[in-house]
């Protein structure tokens, strides 16, 4: 057991401590930012400082409320009252002013106003206008009429078998299994390719004598086994990290990531679904790398395994149509389609339990045969240099 755990141990830190996979670790997270930033930044450019003016005609603003407070990275932008339009002209020429508006005399019936400007003003300045205006409009009504004009329509997103409905403040809700399902792939696509470029290598270097020597092939492949699914969480839990704390920042300036849940359940489901394909993917990686002799050739069966896991994404249209339709069924049971099947399906509507439990005994069986299989395969080439072990020799009778 000591062998195992140490096998396990140094597989991990070599991997975790490689500059490639800290830049993979972190390269995700720096566009997270570079993402976040560059937002801010084009945000923050459609506002701007300079007043925006207004002539009221209407007696609509005669006793102006305070404008609404922007957040950050929007700039507040001043309203500024004019008796005139020759005063309100004087200052746009002077560029004082970015724009002004005239509002009509009879605007509360026809909703009349104009805009004036030399240079086109920032669309949020101009929205900052207008809800300095709706304030107004609305002082005197109740706050929950006021709300319910200002706000406008609740917009509920309902699931074509009418299991599942969501709102649009929460849609993010629907979002999430995607994108939790979509960072696992990636994670399982990338640290499952370790362990089978690890697997190639020491048959290269003949590392693979000694360690037999002091080791079982059941322990050693374990071992490995076992690190890669650690590496592979480890990516995924800074990952996550940055994710929560984007969206802890996020709340602060979008409304509707204050109304996004983190459902147990959800998290559960994916999980029972994921760590058994984690541990299928890294068998049959592990397997493919008993198999050949030289890395380069690796990489012409990582396709196999990994152009499957992102093929329900070509379905996505027909999902969201009918999420529980025949084609959706039966990608979720096959292995190597569910995990994002069910990810996509979690998302978009609720799956019958039957299905769940069936696609994860489904996906463990897989796990299991696939580690038997890598153990198999690594105890039948682990001696082989310079030759191919082919899969029928893997399949056949013999004793190993």
């Amino acid at each position: 057991m000591n062998k195992f755990w140490r096998i396990a141990w140094q597989e991990y830190s070599r991997h975790v401590f490689r500059r490639r996979f800290l830049f993979a670790l972190f390269s995700f997270p720096a566009l997270l930012i570079l993402m976040v930033g560059l937002i801010l930044v084009v945000v923050s450019m459609q506002s701007s400082t300079t007043p925006i003016g207004y002539v009221d005609n209407s007696g609509v603003l005669a006793n102006a409320i305070p404008q609404p407070r922007v957040k950050w990275p929007d700039r507040i932008t001043p309203m500024r009252a004019y008796a005139d339009k020759a005063s309100a002209q004087a200052d746009l020429e002077d560029k004082k002013l970015q724009a002004y508006f005239i509002i009509s005399a009879d605007y509360l019936q026809t909703g009349q106003a104009d805009e004036i400007y030399k240079t086109e003003p920032k669309a949020m300045s101009i929205q900052q206008f207008n809800d300095f205006l709706i304030s107004n409009l609305m002082a005197s009504e109740p706050p929950e009429i006021a709300n319910r004009i200002i706000n406008g329509n609740k917009l509920t997103v309902q699931s074509a078998d009418n299991s599942r409905g969501t709102t649009e403040d929460r849609i993010l809700n629907v979002i999430l299994p995607i994108i939790a399902g979509i960072l696992f792939i990636i994670a399982m696509s990338t640290t499952s390719g370790y362990l089978m470029q690890a697997v190639v290598e020491e048959k290269e270097n003949r590392t693979m004598e000694i360690m037999v020597t002091s080791v079982s092939p059941n322990q050693l492949m374990t071992g490995k086994t076992l690190a890669d699914i650690a590496v592979g969480f480890t990516q995924l839990l800074v990952w996550v990290l940055f994710v929560v704390i984007a969206l802890v920042i996020g709340k602060n300036y979008i409304p509707q990531m204050n109304n996004v849940k983190f459902s147990g359940e959800t998290i559960a489901l994916l999980a029972a679904v994921m760590i058994p394909a984690f541990i299928m993917i890294s068998g049959l990686m592990a397997a493919v790398g008993a198999t050949i002799s030289e890395a380069s050739e690796g990489q012409q069966f990582v396709g196999l395994f990994t152009i499957p896991l992102w093929l329900p994404f070509f379905f996505f249209a027909t999902f969201l149509e009918n999420p529980n339709s025949p084609l959706a069924i039966i990608l979720s049971f096959f292995p190597l389609t569910a995990p994002m099947t069910l990810a996509l399906r979690i998302g978009l509507s609720s799956v019958p339990e039957w299905q769940l439990i069936t696609s994860v005994i489904i996906l463990v069986l897989s796990a299991i045969g696939a580690v038997w299989l890598a153990g198999r395969a690594f105890r039948m080439g682990m001696l082989r240099y310079g030759r191919r072990l082919r899969w029928k020799e893997i399949f056949s009778r013999q004793r190993v």
